[in-house]
Protein backbone atom coordinates (compact mmCIF):
# COMPACT_ATOMS: atom_id res chain seq x y z
CA UNK A 1 0.00 0.00 0.00
CA UNK A 2 1.31 3.47 -1.24
CA UNK A 3 2.03 6.40 1.58
CA UNK A 4 -0.57 8.33 -0.05
CA UNK A 5 -3.28 5.36 0.62
CA UNK A 6 -2.00 4.55 4.08
CA UNK A 7 -3.00 7.89 5.02
CA UNK A 8 -6.17 7.96 3.58
CA UNK A 9 -7.36 4.78 5.17
CA UNK A 10 -6.68 6.06 8.52
CA UNK A 11 -8.80 8.96 8.06
CA UNK A 12 -11.25 7.23 6.84
CA UNK A 13 -11.25 4.93 9.63
CA UNK A 14 -12.47 7.67 12.13
CA UNK A 15 -12.25 8.11 15.60
CA UNK A 16 -11.87 5.01 17.85
CA UNK A 17 -13.97 3.98 20.42
CA UNK A 18 -11.40 5.00 23.17
CA UNK A 19 -11.00 8.50 21.81
CA UNK A 20 -14.89 8.92 21.17
CA UNK A 21 -15.01 7.97 25.06
CA UNK A 22 -12.15 10.21 26.41
CA UNK A 23 -14.09 13.07 24.14
CA UNK A 24 -17.41 12.12 26.29
CA UNK A 25 -15.63 12.36 29.80
CA UNK A 26 -14.04 15.24 29.23
CA UNK A 27 -17.35 16.82 27.99
CA UNK A 28 -18.96 15.47 31.27
CA UNK A 29 -16.18 16.51 33.41
CA UNK A 30 -16.32 20.34 32.25
CA UNK A 31 -20.19 20.54 32.19
CA UNK A 32 -20.08 19.11 36.42
CA UNK A 33 -17.70 22.07 36.49
CA UNK A 34 -19.53 25.05 34.38
CA UNK A 35 -23.14 24.19 35.29
CA UNK A 36 -23.25 24.65 39.15
CA UNK A 37 -21.09 27.36 38.05
CA UNK A 38 -23.87 29.11 35.74
CA UNK A 39 -26.58 28.04 38.78
CA UNK A 40 -24.64 29.76 41.15
CA UNK A 41 -24.47 32.96 38.58
CA UNK A 42 -27.86 33.01 37.91
CA UNK A 43 -29.23 33.44 41.69
CA UNK A 44 -26.60 36.08 42.73
CA UNK A 45 -27.81 37.78 39.88
CA UNK A 46 -31.12 37.82 40.89
CA UNK A 47 -30.01 38.26 44.48
CA UNK A 48 -28.11 41.23 43.49
CA UNK A 49 -31.26 43.07 41.15
CA UNK A 50 -33.24 42.92 44.04
CA UNK A 51 -30.82 44.70 46.49
CA UNK A 52 -30.76 47.02 43.81
CA UNK A 53 -34.63 47.68 44.10
CA UNK A 54 -34.51 47.91 47.89
CA UNK A 55 -31.63 50.67 47.62
CA UNK A 56 -33.35 52.27 44.57
CA UNK A 57 -36.54 52.36 47.10
CA UNK A 58 -34.43 54.01 49.97
CA UNK A 59 -33.65 56.49 47.84
CA UNK A 60 -36.28 57.49 46.24
CA UNK A 61 -38.07 57.74 49.82
CA UNK A 62 -35.09 59.95 51.07
CA UNK A 63 -35.60 62.44 48.04
CA UNK A 64 -38.99 62.53 48.55
CA UNK A 65 -38.65 63.71 52.59
CA UNK A 66 -36.46 65.99 50.56
CA UNK A 67 -39.13 67.52 48.27
CA UNK A 68 -41.63 67.14 51.03
CA UNK A 69 -40.12 69.34 52.83
CA UNK A 70 -40.21 72.21 50.38
CA UNK A 71 -43.99 71.02 49.94
CA UNK A 72 -43.96 68.75 47.00
CA UNK A 73 -46.11 65.46 47.15
CA UNK A 74 -44.81 62.41 45.94
CA UNK A 75 -46.17 58.83 45.25
CA UNK A 76 -43.37 56.26 45.60
CA UNK A 77 -45.18 53.26 44.84
CA UNK A 78 -48.36 52.18 43.64
CA UNK A 79 -50.91 49.81 44.86
CA UNK A 80 -50.64 46.84 42.89
CA UNK A 81 -51.82 43.33 43.50
CA UNK A 82 -49.58 40.48 43.27
CA UNK A 83 -50.68 37.96 40.08
CA UNK A 84 -53.23 41.10 38.33
CA UNK A 85 -52.42 42.71 35.72
CA UNK A 86 -50.98 46.24 36.08
CA UNK A 87 -53.78 48.97 35.06
CA UNK A 88 -51.96 51.30 32.79
CA UNK A 89 -51.66 55.15 34.40
CA UNK A 90 -52.32 58.09 32.42
CA UNK A 91 -51.45 60.85 34.52
CA UNK A 92 -54.17 63.59 35.19
CA UNK A 93 -55.42 65.47 38.01
CA UNK A 94 -56.03 62.61 40.08
CA UNK A 95 -53.81 60.83 38.83
CA UNK A 96 -49.94 60.32 39.37
CA UNK A 97 -47.13 58.17 38.14
CA UNK A 98 -44.99 56.37 40.96
CA UNK A 99 -41.43 57.16 40.89
CA UNK A 100 -40.75 53.45 41.09
CA UNK A 101 -42.06 51.56 38.14
CA UNK A 102 -45.69 49.85 38.53
CA UNK A 103 -44.46 47.48 35.88
CA UNK A 104 -41.23 46.27 36.81
CA UNK A 105 -41.22 42.80 37.62
CA UNK A 106 -39.75 40.94 40.89
CA UNK A 107 -36.68 39.62 39.46
CA UNK A 108 -36.83 36.85 42.54
CA UNK A 109 -40.38 35.60 42.41
CA UNK A 110 -39.13 32.19 41.54
CA UNK A 111 -37.88 31.50 44.79
CA UNK A 112 -41.49 31.38 46.18
CA UNK A 113 -43.60 28.29 46.51
CA UNK A 114 -46.58 28.55 43.94
CA UNK A 115 -45.51 32.17 42.57
CA UNK A 116 -48.17 33.93 40.44
CA UNK A 117 -46.83 34.10 37.03
CA UNK A 118 -47.58 38.17 37.44
CA UNK A 119 -45.16 39.65 39.95
CA UNK A 120 -44.76 42.81 40.80
CA UNK A 121 -41.01 44.05 42.36
CA UNK A 122 -42.85 47.08 44.52
CA UNK A 123 -45.95 46.90 46.19
CA UNK A 124 -47.46 50.67 47.65
CA UNK A 125 -49.44 50.72 50.65
CA UNK A 126 -50.75 54.14 51.75
CA UNK A 127 -52.00 55.39 55.86
CA UNK A 128 -50.77 52.53 57.87
CA UNK A 129 -47.92 53.83 60.06
CA UNK A 130 -45.93 50.57 60.37
CA UNK A 131 -43.89 47.90 57.97
CA UNK A 132 -45.62 45.28 56.00
CA UNK A 133 -43.79 41.47 55.42
CA UNK A 134 -43.72 40.69 51.51
CA UNK A 135 -45.59 37.73 49.85
CA UNK A 136 -42.56 36.75 47.49
CA UNK A 137 -39.01 36.82 48.08
CA UNK A 138 -37.49 39.89 46.12
CA UNK A 139 -40.71 41.86 46.37
CA UNK A 140 -40.03 45.85 47.74
CA UNK A 141 -42.96 46.88 49.94
CA UNK A 142 -42.91 50.50 50.79
CA UNK A 143 -45.35 52.10 52.99
CA UNK A 144 -46.08 55.68 53.26
CA UNK A 145 -48.52 58.20 54.22
CA UNK A 146 -52.39 58.66 52.82
CA UNK A 147 -52.70 59.94 49.24
CA UNK A 148 -53.54 63.79 48.85
CA UNK A 149 -57.63 63.98 48.09
CA UNK A 150 -58.47 62.83 45.42
CA UNK A 151 -55.55 61.45 43.77
CA UNK A 152 -54.75 57.65 43.68
CA UNK A 153 -53.95 55.10 45.82
CA UNK A 154 -50.11 54.06 46.86
CA UNK A 155 -47.36 54.77 49.28
CA UNK A 156 -47.23 58.39 49.59
CA UNK A 157 -45.15 61.00 51.03
CA UNK A 158 -46.50 64.49 51.45
CA UNK A 159 -45.86 67.82 53.15
CA UNK A 160 -45.92 67.64 56.44
CA UNK A 161 -46.21 63.88 57.30
CA UNK A 162 -44.79 63.15 60.52
CA UNK A 163 -44.59 59.37 60.25
CA UNK A 164 -41.76 57.31 58.59
CA UNK A 165 -41.41 55.66 55.32
CA UNK A 166 -41.11 51.62 55.82
CA UNK A 167 -39.35 50.02 53.18
CA UNK A 168 -39.14 46.17 53.51
CA UNK A 169 -37.74 43.09 51.15
CA UNK A 170 -39.09 39.76 50.95
CA UNK A 171 -35.48 37.54 52.23
CA UNK A 172 -34.78 34.59 54.02
CA UNK A 173 -37.52 32.53 55.04
CA UNK A 174 -40.13 34.10 52.18
CA UNK A 175 -37.66 32.65 49.87
CA UNK A 176 -39.63 29.03 50.49
CA UNK A 177 -38.48 28.01 47.01
CA UNK A 178 -35.20 28.45 47.45
CA UNK A 179 -33.27 29.05 50.69
CA UNK A 180 -29.69 29.88 48.66
CA UNK A 181 -31.32 33.08 46.75
CA UNK A 182 -33.12 34.26 49.95
CA UNK A 183 -29.44 33.85 51.61
CA UNK A 184 -28.33 35.58 48.79
CA UNK A 185 -30.30 38.40 48.57
CA UNK A 186 -29.60 39.10 52.24
CA UNK A 187 -25.59 39.24 51.90
CA UNK A 188 -26.35 41.68 48.74
CA UNK A 189 -28.68 43.91 50.86
CA UNK A 190 -26.53 43.87 54.08
CA UNK A 191 -23.27 43.97 51.63
CA UNK A 192 -23.89 47.51 50.63
CA UNK A 193 -25.07 48.84 53.64
CA UNK A 194 -28.26 49.50 53.20
CA UNK A 195 -29.58 47.09 55.73
CA UNK A 196 -28.18 45.95 59.19
CA UNK A 197 -27.68 42.16 60.10
CA UNK A 198 -28.36 43.17 63.36
CA UNK A 199 -31.84 44.53 64.90
CA UNK A 200 -32.00 48.52 64.75
CA UNK A 201 -33.79 50.92 66.44
CA UNK A 202 -34.51 54.44 65.13
CA UNK A 203 -34.78 58.06 66.74
CA UNK A 204 -38.19 57.67 66.98
CA UNK A 205 -37.76 54.34 69.07
CA UNK A 206 -39.13 52.14 65.68
CA UNK A 207 -37.90 49.15 65.68
CA UNK A 208 -35.95 47.74 62.18
CA UNK A 209 -35.88 43.95 61.56
CA UNK A 210 -32.17 42.59 61.94
CA UNK A 211 -31.83 41.34 58.34
CA UNK A 212 -30.90 37.07 58.93
CA UNK A 213 -31.87 33.96 57.06
CA UNK A 214 -34.70 33.66 60.04
CA UNK A 215 -36.14 36.49 58.83
CA UNK A 216 -38.91 36.80 56.24
CA UNK A 217 -37.96 40.84 55.20
CA UNK A 218 -35.10 43.18 55.87
CA UNK A 219 -36.27 46.51 56.56
CA UNK A 220 -35.19 50.00 56.13
CA UNK A 221 -36.88 53.40 57.84
CA UNK A 222 -36.84 56.80 56.18
CA UNK A 223 -38.30 59.47 58.69
CA UNK A 224 -39.77 62.15 58.22
CA UNK A 225 -36.43 64.38 58.86
CA UNK A 226 -34.66 62.01 55.99
CA UNK A 227 -32.88 60.06 58.66
CA UNK A 228 -32.43 56.28 57.24
CA UNK A 229 -32.21 53.15 59.47
CA UNK A 230 -29.89 51.11 59.36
Amino acid sequence: MSKHNSVRARLQAGFTLIELMVVIAIIGILAAIAIPQYEKYIVTSKATDVAQNFHAAITAATAAVSAAQAGQNTLLAGSNTQGTTATALTPSATVETPVLSYTAGDPAASGTTNASPINFAYIGTSGTAASTTPAYCGEVDVVGASPPSGMNTGAWVVSGMSQPVFITVGVGSTCTASTTLGQDIINAIVGDGSSSPVTSTTAAGTKVTSCTASSTYCESVVGPNGSVTP
